[in-house]
């Protein structure tokens, strides 16, 4: 080998060595990214179990609510027949 030879060689050895050296670079970028993504995404499915949660909580407080003024009218449906059935006895005994 003639020194042109070996300088051309060590030329495309060192073009060689800074591509894979920008392309390990990139790698570096996008595994740091990916890592960021995967903290992002396991945050917001904490975040996302707690708001069902409280979404779940919250139709809970609505369903009694709802039941609330279903059992009021069925006091008030259940005085009138006792007030109806105490009516009807008391005119019966008189």
């Amino acid at each position: 080998m003639d020194m042109m030879t070996i300088a051309e060689e060590l030329a495309r050895q060192s073009e060689q060595i800074k591509s894979l050296s920008d392309r390990m670079g990139n790698l570096e970028k996008l595994t740091e990214s990916v890592n960021k993504l995967a903290i992002s995404l396991e945050r917001l499915t904490a975040k996302q179990s707690a708001t069902e949660k409280q979404v779940e909580n919250l139709a809970d407080d609505v369903e009694s609510i709802k039941d609330k003024p279903a059992k009021r009218w069925e006091m008030v449906i259940a005085a009138v027949i006792s007030a109806l059935v105490g009516a009807g006895i008391a005119l019966l005994i008189k």
